[in-house]
């Protein structure tokens, strides 16, 4: 589920990035050229031109009509995947429209105008105040707020405003992540995203004030009498 899931939100960027790789006839390293240099590509299809696959992620892999060459694969500590009839590839050396190429190109020798799928999904883990906390593979495009949606939002008890990615052991807070798409809200293979807990007195402010104003108007009585 989790990886249908991620392959629906990749169309919005790697397929767009790919589909004018097929058009243009350029390679790779020019359509990034071109893209950096257009004001009208978002800022993160740039960097999800650019992105490298990491340790710890999966790469989905697709031939039309032929499923026996189509597979989902972990990238490996060295940065490899192992694809089918293809071989090792190191994806981690590549960006994932050359990785895309590449193995284009492989599959070229072999096979002759089979349209190919390949999808980088991110490894990382939402915990903390969210309806549905667990670990989710997610396209390079995906923000904090894309995750936090994933993961069915904030809860009552959640603070929107106590977001933090922790990632290599450090603490980041995500100020504005419900609006930023900039390269700070980008997530990394294996970050985790906790959603902190509302304070106890912002959770019971009411029943708190209930009870002193009760108890205030208890002690104005008994000093009347």
């Amino acid at each position: 589920m989790l990886l249908v899931a991620g392959n629906a939100s990749v169309a919005s960027a790697q397929q767009q990035v790919q589909r004018q790789v097929q058009q243009s006839g350029q390679s790779t390293p020019a359509l990034q050229a071109t893209i950096q240099a257009s004001d009208t590509v978002p800022d993160f299809v740039r960097r999800a031109v650019s992105a490298h696959a990491q340790p710890g992620d999966r790469v989905w892999f697709h031939v039309w009509r032929e499923p026996k060459l189509s597979d989902t694969v972990m990238v490996d500590e060295r940065g490899d995947v192992m694809l089918p009839k293809i071989g090792i590839v190191n994806a981690s050396a590549l960006s994932i429209g050359a990785l895309r190429d590449t193995v284009r190109a492989r599959i070229a020798e072999f096979l002759r105008d089979s349209p190919i799928e390949l999808v980088v999904l991110r490894r990382v883990s939402i915990n903390g105040e969210v309806a549905k906390p667990n670990v989710y593979y997610v396209d390079v495009t995906t923000t904090v707020r894309d995750l936090i949606a994933r993961a069915g939002g904030v809860t009552d008890a959640g603070n929107a405003n106590n977001v933090v990615v922790i990632r290599d052991g450090h603490r980041i807070p995500v100020r504005d992540w419900q609006r930023d798409r900039s390269e700070s809200s980008d997530l990394r293979s294996g970050d985790q995203v906790v959603v902190a807990r509302k304070s106890w007195l912002s959770m019971n402010a009411l029943p708190a004030l209930s009870v002193m104003t009760g108890v205030v108007s208890l002690v104005v009585v008994l000093f009347r009498r």
